[in-house]
């Protein structure tokens, strides 16, 4: 099993007052606009961005640190992130921290934790206000206030994984009107969040050696959701980058249409494509909406692609599509509903009563979904929140998936 998240504690983000999400090798999040799914992701993309940045840039990408961090009866709270990984070889990693706010705007780090448990060792740093209570040999024993230790302990042997797998989640919300557009020259290596160097990725991807089909996969796929398209291809135009379609017109040749005339869906879904094969590899590939602008008879093969993707590599999307939910190799486990209660995102497993009518094949999650019947546990939302403890106890930490 590749390594993956196996448990989010969130706790003053945006909407999310307390939320605790087990996670499986493919989730999708279900709600309806404004639930607060894509607030659950981002607060995972806050991580990435304060370990491979900064927690400065992270907070100014969102608005400021009053954006970010929930405020209840109009008194903000410390913004508090764990999560609980399961890597490689029975090696299963806790990480938290802590945010405080400090006047104009400025923050301070309370407190920050790594543990790492595997067969025959464990290995753990802490840090509380700049100070490690647990040193790390051979690191400075004091870190600044507005920086997390994790990037300076990702030099030992034991802490690197925990910062690469934290660092190489990827974040998806594809614009088409981006692939669409002429391009900046770019490595090629790593799918920009909206897709705007889609032909750059496609270039690097059909020049990548040791006999990877990444690319021939991508134009394999990409043909049996658009009608006739047997092929894209990379073009530079100036100092620009640019796709061409090739598509089958029932001419002796196929012809050849730029980016420019292509469909949104079609650019949307070449995204979408590029995101899962793209030569470097994702640890988590988090997708919003993957079903937009897609027309609903190319939904199956959508989730089908994504959920293959979940073999190696896991996979988390945001949709309210019934037809995406449709899909008979989708399971109710692997759903999370997210509903507001009161201005607060509550994340839960489908109630019992769904369950109970999708295992016993009386109603698809799509069917229950356009009834307005798919409905989150509740009750096991509030259960999970109380268990909520961002510098729990380090025994709790699970091996394997979770299920």
């Amino acid at each position: 099993m590749p390594p993956q998240i196996h448990q989010v504690q969130v706790r003053n983000y945006k909407s999310i007052d307390q939320a605790v999400v087990n996670l499986e090798p493919f989730t999708a999040l279900v709600g309806a606009n404004g639930a607060g799914k894509s607030n659950f992701v981002d607060a995972l993309a806050f991580v990435r961005e304060c370990l491979s940045d900064s927690i400065e840039l992270a907070f100014k990408n969102r608005g400021g640190i009053g954006a970010v961090r929930r405020r209840s009866g109009g008194h903000p709270w410390d913004i508090g992130i764990r999560l609980l990984l399961n890597l490689t070889d029975g090696v299963v990693a806790d990480y938290s921290f802590e945010i405080a706010a400090r006047p104009r705007e400025s923050f301070r780090v309370k407190r920050e934790r790594c543990r790492i448990q595997g067969p025959l060792a464990e290995e753990v740093f802490e840090v509380q206000d700049g100070r490690f209570v647990h040193e790390i040999p051979g690191i400075r024993p004091k870190v600044a206030r507005d920086r997390l230790a994790l990037f300076a302990a990702s030099a030992t042997e034991e802490f690197r994984p925990v910062y690469d797998f934290l660092t190489a989640m990827r974040f998806y919300s594809i614009v088409p009107g981006r692939v669409r557009e002429l391009q900046d020259p770019d490595a090629g290596e790593l799918l920009k969040a909206d897709g705007s160097n889609a032909a750059a990725v496609l270039k690097r991807l059909r020049e990548q050696e040791n006999g990877s089909d990444g690319y021939e996969r991508v134009c394999r796929l990409l043909s049996r959701v658009v009608q006739g398209v047997e092929r894209v291809e990379y073009k530079t135009v100036g100092q620009k980058e640019t796709l061409v379609f090739k598509q089958d017109v029932g001419q002796a040749h196929p012809w050849s249409f730029e980016a420019l005339n292509m469909s949104d869906g079609t650019l949307r879904v070449l995204g979408l494509l590029l995101a899962v094969h793209q030569p470097d590899r994702p640890s988590v590939v988090a997708v919003e909406e993957p079903e937009a602008t897609v027309h609903p008879a190319a939904a199956e093969l959508v989730i089908q692609v994504l959920l293959d993707a979940a073999r190696d590599r896991q996979v988390l999307i945001t949709t309210h599509s019934p037809d995406i939910l449709d899909y008979k190799g989708l399971e109710e486990h692997q759903l999370r509903v997210v509903t507001r209660v009161r201005g607060n995102t509550k994340i839960a497993p489908v109630a019992a009563s769904g369950r109970q009518a999708i295992r016993e094949h009386l109603y698809t999650p799509g069917e229950l979904l356009r009834a307005g019947e798919l409905n989150p546990d509740l009750e096991d939302a509030e259960r999970a929140a109380e268990q909520l403890r961002i510098f729990g106890s380090p025994e709790a930490i699970p091996r394997g998936s979770a299920g």
